[in-house]
């Protein structure tokens, strides 16, 4: 959300912070540039602060910039400051799920099958599904492991697990269950 500045105040700086101090910014008078003063190293190069909200921007971001994140608005006319916290998470597009299979094989109980699916630098917020049928669009189950059972004669049912995060979702490849008990 954009940093909110009230219109009849006039803004002597406003200070960014995450953990740390990270940048100032004093706005110009009369149509004049902002002064910037980006004080976090880490920032350098990455951080913007656009006319006229003066929000933070941050280009090529990476994991680490995942975290709290605070913008301190002194009014130079009420003389006092305006705190406004945000909270920035930092996901990344999931790779191919990996779906490992244990089988046991047993006389009388025909076939119990376990998949469970797993996702390489998952990072926050994934969640798992197991879709079976034809066009893998029935979904089975809720979660990362998937128990089931199969005897000969049952039909053989092909299971896909499916990986979604805020930003992505992906399916792996169908997993016929069936042939790995006959």
């Amino acid at each position: 959300p954009p940093l909110e500045v009230p219109a009849d105040e006039e803004v002597e700086n406003i200070v960014w912070s995450s953990h740390v101090r990270l940048a100032t910014v004093v706005p110009g008078k009369r149509g004049q540039p902002a002064t910037i003063e980006v004080t976090n190293p880490r920032y350098k190069g990455r951080a913007s602060f656009p006319d006229p909200g003066y929000s933070l921007h941050i280009s090529n971001l990476s994991w680490e910039d995942s975290g709290p994140y605070q913008a301190q608005v002194n009014l130079r006319t009420s003389r006092i400051s305006v705190m406004q916290r945000y909270r920035l998470r930092v996901y990344r597009r999931l790779s191919e799920p990996r779906v490992t299979v244990n089988f046991e094989i047993s006389r009388e109980d025909g076939c119990n099958i376990s998949l469970t699916c797993s996702v390489e630098k998952a990072g926050l917020d994934v969640t798992y599904s197991w879709l079976s049928g034809e066009d893998g669009v029935d979904a089975v189950h809720e979660g990362s492991a998937l128990s089931t059972s199969w005897r000969p004669g049952d039909n053989a049912p092909s299971y896909t697990c499916r990986a979604s995060n805020p930003i992505s979702s992906i399916v792996s490849s169908p997993i016929p269950a069936g042939s790995f008990c006959s």
